[in-house]
């Protein structure tokens, strides 16, 4: 299954616009993230391609024939940087870590920038990097709310973003106002709706 977020290894040569294989300077192994959007067709693929700077971020699809490995992000969630040293104390490394003790046994995952680093081992995250945390939840129950409670501290420092059968959703949003329609992203765009699970 495929999912956003998603992060997919493939060759270069699945990139019709061949202009981004320079422009990025792409090795033969690629990394893109699967984002939110329907295929123009069913064989297709939608991801996002990222550069050096955070302004080079591109979207395009591939065949799902080329996709040649899948990494969700909660399986990367014990792994580490191939420059840990370096960004040991990177604020965003630094939740990361704190995020492998509070949410053990729950299933969560590592996207944005420091997802892309752990899963293909490219350099992408600075100093300055956001921590995007991913909660995976089919229901409302599977949310970790005692720990988010007992660490609301921790988890005010960045964006969750908690992703069900529908789509994702903002925690913050959700926790302000369980009982009115938040915003769901889905693969069909954004809506506003109290149906967040199935």
């Amino acid at each position: 299954m495929r999912l956003a977020h998603d992060i997919v290894r493939f060759n270069q040569a699945a990139i019709q616009q061949r202009e981004l294989v320079q422009q990025l300077a792409l090795s033969k192994q690629v990394f893109g993230v699967i984002r939110r959007a329907l295929p123009s067709q069913p064989d297709l693929v939608p991801i996002g391609l990222r550069g050096v700077a955070r302004h080079q971020r591109f979207a395009l699809e591939i065949p799902i024939t080329a996709i040649q490995a899948i990494v969700h992000p909660w399986e990367i969630t014990a792994r580490e940087s191939f420059r840990a040293a370096e960004i040991a104390q990177f604020p965003v490394y630094e939740q990361y870590h704190a995020a492998q003790k509070i949410l053990a046994g729950f299933k969560w995952g590592v996207g944005g920038s420091l997802g892309f680093e752990l899963t293909s081992g490219i350099q992408a995250i600075k100093p300055t990097s956001d921590f995007d945390l991913l909660l995976y939840a089919n229901a409302p129950t599977e949310i970790p709310l005692a720990v988010i409670i007992k660490n609301r501290l921790f988890f005010e420092q960045f964006d969750t973003q908690v992703i069900t059968p529908k789509g994702g959703f903002a925690l913050k949003e959700y926790l302000r106002t369980p009982d009115k329609k938040i915003l769901l992203k889905t693969d069909t765009g954004p809506i506003l709706t109290k149906e967040l699970w199935s």
